[in-house]
């Protein structure tokens, strides 16, 4: 694939074939060792994604069993001859939390938690935090995952560009060194960003590392798209990068959208993509949704809210018929607020991360800034606007424009006298008569002017 065309992930078995054992001095194969992980890219009330990566292609089992419960830890074995490894886990209870370990031969060599999600139909409030755009800085990656961490949260939420170059190696691994305190114990689900598609290699290491599963549920040939629900909450994962007019994302869209639309259960629709149709920032809005009409499918299928990132900033807006998100301070150099629009509600440049609240009454957010301040705190009910905004101030009336003085008039030629007129002083006053046709006529012409 050439640099933004379609994505293809065909190199992924190969990547996985590049792995090779490694060897003791003695040139026998050493003890394994993790890589990458352990980490939950998706869960539900009853099932969580497992995936992690080894220094080798080889077996790995995946012990898991509920904390401080005398359960018995259940052992699942993936014999895959591959170093990256995904296991599906069944069977669990919502609302619970469960401890993890990674063994390899024997040892354990990595270890986690999961917290799935409540039932559907419980009306438990879903946490969640977003962030993204970490890439070409470690440092300032760090600080913003510093922070989150003291926030507890049900899950993460990405908005894409994890890595400054998504074909590296290295970049991929800083990105899971730096993560790594959120990764243990919180499940991560994201969109598919830019610099996750410069080319094949790109979008095989996405595919690795966080594709969705097809139809069929099988990791076997990953998507970089998919849904998934948590609780009340029921979230979209786009391609920006896609055309959207037709083709294969457009045609899923359209049937998930429809089957979610009367979703027993579903308070809320999140739709989450890199590339948004509205921003302040340089990129401003993303020319194949608004050509596309993404936007208004969005809305004909009660889409609550739109989350993307892909410039530098925090936004937060209202497009009139759905509201929206920008979060992307979450490591990449910063933008400069370039073109404030009429959607635009609050907008800054600053590194950050945002917490959300879903109830069944309302969806809350609060954007965190590194130093523990709050950029911004608002929220809306359903089919409501953003609660937070002033109202606008009316504009203040104009003074008149000075008018010419009209000339004269010219004296009118004297008028026969009213048959209506008043007496004037020491004049005669007017039988009853002409006192009758008077009140007879005035009434008639204020009935005129109410009429008018």
């Amino acid at each position: 694939m050439t640099r933004g065309g379609r994505l293809s992930f065909a190199l992924l078995p190969v990547l996985a074939a590049l792995f090779v054992a490694p060897r003791d001095a003695a040139g026998a194969p050493g003890p394994s060792r993790l890589v990458k992980g352990p980490y939950v890219t998706s869960f539900s009330d009853t099932t969580a994604d497992v995936r992690f990566e080894l220094d080798a292609a080889g077996s790995a089992t995946l012990e898991i069993g509920p904390e401080r419960s005398p359960t018995p830890v259940r052992k699942i074995v993936d014999g895959s001859a591959s170093a990256m490894h995904v296991i599906h886990v069944t069977g669990l209870e919502p609302g619970k939390t469960y401890a993890y370990g990674i063994t390899v031969g024997g040892p354990v060599v990595g270890r986690g938690e999961v917290t799935t999600a409540p039932k559907f139909d419980a009306g438990t409030p879903v946490h969640f935090l977003i962030y993204g755009d970490n890439r070409s800085d470690p440092a300032a990656h760090a600080a913003v995952t510093r922070a989150m961490v003291a926030i507890p949260s049900d899950f993460l939420l990405n908005t894409g560009d994890m890595v400054e170059d998504g074909g590296s190696a290295s970049d991929w691994q800083s990105f899971f060194q730096v993560e790594a305190p959120l990764l243990r114990e919180r499940p991560l689900f994201l969109c598919i960003g830019n610099h996750e598609l410069y080319d094949d290699e790109a979008g095989a290491n996405f595919a690795r590392y966080f594709g969705f599963p097809d139809a069929s549920g099988s990791f076997a040939n990953p998507k970089p798209y998919g849904t998934a629900r948590v609780g009340m909450v029921r979230l979209f994962f786009l391609n920006a990068m896609h055309d959207w007019d037709s083709g294969e994302e457009r045609d899923w869209l359209d049937r998930e959208l429809r089957k979610a639309d009367n979703e027993l259960g579903l308070a809320w629709r999140i739709a989450v993509i890199h590339h948004g149709p509205w921003s302040s920032g340089p990129h401003g809005a993303n020319p194949r949704l608004v050509s596309a009409h993404l936007p208004e499918l969005l809305v004909a299928h009660k889409v609550d809210l739109l989350v993307s990132g892909h410039d530098h900033i925090y936004e937060r807006g209202d497009s009139g018929s759905i509201k929206y998100l920008i979060s992307g301070g979450g490591g990449a150099p910063l933008y400069r607020i370039t073109h404030p629009s009429p959607t635009t509600r609050k907008a800054e440049a600053a590194y950050h991360f945002v917490e959300v609240t879903a109830t069944s009454g309302d969806l809350r957010i609060v954007a965190h800034r590194l130093d523990g301040s709050v950029l911004d705190k608002c929220g809306f009910a359903k089919n409501q606007g953003w609660d937070c905004d002033t109202p606008p101030t009316p504009a203040a009336p104009r003074p008149p424009a000075p008018v010419a003085p009209a000339a004269a008039p010219p004296t009118p030629a004297p008028a026969a006298p009213s048959r209506c007129a008043l007496a004037l002083p020491g004049e005669a006053t007017k039988d009853a008569s002409w006192v009758a046709v008077c009140v007879v006529a005035g009434a008639a012409a204020l009935g005129r002017r109410r009429r008018g």
